[in-house]
């Protein structure tokens, strides 16, 4: 029996580094010969923007929207107020008269839905008049150029455009050890996720920093198929339309990289990662390939410390196999991304956490133990809920 497992193991493990490698080449390859295609159509925007109880970071995002380059006639805000119990609606009435054509949205109801984030997002999008949805979260600072860079790259066969999103830590040295793991996680993820896209694959993406067009948002039926679902409204709508055959391409350029604040607490990360990754198990069904990756790389990482109690020498070849492929893409690309050397110092730290962290999280995420926007996805309300819709 302990030979078997072992041949399973290795098998297993195999599978992961094949397709780390093959990944790895893909994206060299791809950031090598990637060359966007620009559009110079202006088109009419609406940015929308979903918050609960966010009154203060508003603030900032709200300020920069109202110093976009893009010209003002041409855009809207649309702010969907989820049932928020702060001065949302005061911050939202300022930038109104401050000349910021903004639209206030109250939404109600919360309690009647599964998931209150897409609920305050669809009736925002049905709201809108601009060709273009362009989304972001409330806790997030945009560039100036942040909606004519994102417009730029909708050339007429464009559809969905993802958007690369960092946490904002002013000082590197006195950020907390949690807060250098997320910077540094948030960025590696990203060089991979972006790594896709040169190749023509669009796998997932985040809300904090994404637009589509209307239309295709009405062609696939908003989130009707997908309002199951606590969380995903980001990478669940890019598998809807991709699996509609719609185009969805990466925006490379730093004119439009957003920032988002970083987390407080291991308890936070842990709650924030763990509802990210309950979406695994629905790539099965919306994206094969995409599970199958996913999964070929939890055999590697897996694989390699569950390895240690069966032949410690391997495992320690598997894990110096892991950082030799990791750090030839990293370094290729990592300066696309903003990543120093300084950064990249925080790496064998990185390494450690993630390699614990992920399986953890993992876990947590397939039995969906999160909470968001306090809501949990396996309550019994929530399942009544689920059932009326």
């Amino acid at each position: 029996m302990y030979n078997i497992l072992f041949y399973i193991l290795c098998v297993l493990v195999s599978t992961g580094c094949i397709t780390y490698l093959v990944l790895c080449i893909r994206f060299v390859y791809g950031f090598k010969h990637y060359k966007p295609v620009f559009s110079f159509k202006k088109r009419t925007v609406s940015v929308v923007i979903a918050a609960r109880n966010e009154a203060k970071n508003l603030q900032d995002l709200l300020l920069c929207l109202l110093n976009q380059d893009y010209p003002s006639e041409l855009f809207e805000v649309i702010l969907a107020d989820d049932d928020s119990e702060d001065e949302t609606a005061e911050v939202a009435n300022k930038y109104i008269e401050a000349g910021l054509n903004l639209h206030y949205l109250k939404i109600t109801g919360r309690e009647n839905v599964l998931s209150p984030k897409k609920k305050a997002l669809e009736d925002a999008v049905y709201t809108a008049q601009g060709e273009i949805i362009l989304s972001t979260d409330a806790d997030c600072i945009v560039p100036t150029t942040w909606i004519s860079s994102m417009v730029s790259l909708f050339t007429d066969d464009v559809s969905m455009v993802a958007g690369y999103s960092r946490t904002l830590l002013p000082d590197w040295k006195k950020a907390s050890l949690v807060q250098k793991y997320e910077h540094l996680d948030y960025a590696l993820s990203y060089i991979a996720l972006a790594g896709c896209y040169t190749i023509g694959k669009s796998w997932a993406c985040v809300g904090q920093n994404l637009a589509y067009r209307r239309s295709a948002f009405y062609d696939v039926g908003g989130f009707s198929k997908i309002k199951h679902l606590l969380s995903g409204d980001d990478v669940n709508l890019l598998q809807l339309m991709r699996n509609k055959g719609y185009k969805i391409i990466f925006n490379f350029s730093p004119s439009s990289f957003v920032y988002t604040q970083p987390i407080q607490s291991w308890k936070q990360l842990i709650n924030k990662r763990s509802r990210w990754t309950s979406n695994m198990k629905y790539q099965l069904k919306f994206n094969p390939e995409f599970y199958f990756i996913l999964f070929s790389l939890a055999c590697l990482y897996w694989g390699g410390l569950i390895m240690l109690f069966f032949n410690y020498k391997l495992a320690l070849f598997i894990l110096a196999y892991r950082i030799i492929i990791e750090n030839i893409i990293f370094n290729f690309s990592r300066s696309r991304f903003g990543i120093t050397k300084e950064i990249m110092k925080f790496y064998p730290v990185w390494l450690i956490i993630q390699s614990f962290f992920l399986v953890f999280t993992m876990i947590l995420g397939q039995f969906n133990i999160f909470v968001w926007h306090g809501k949990r996805p396996n309550n019994k309300r929530n399942n009544n809920a689920n059932r009326n819709l």
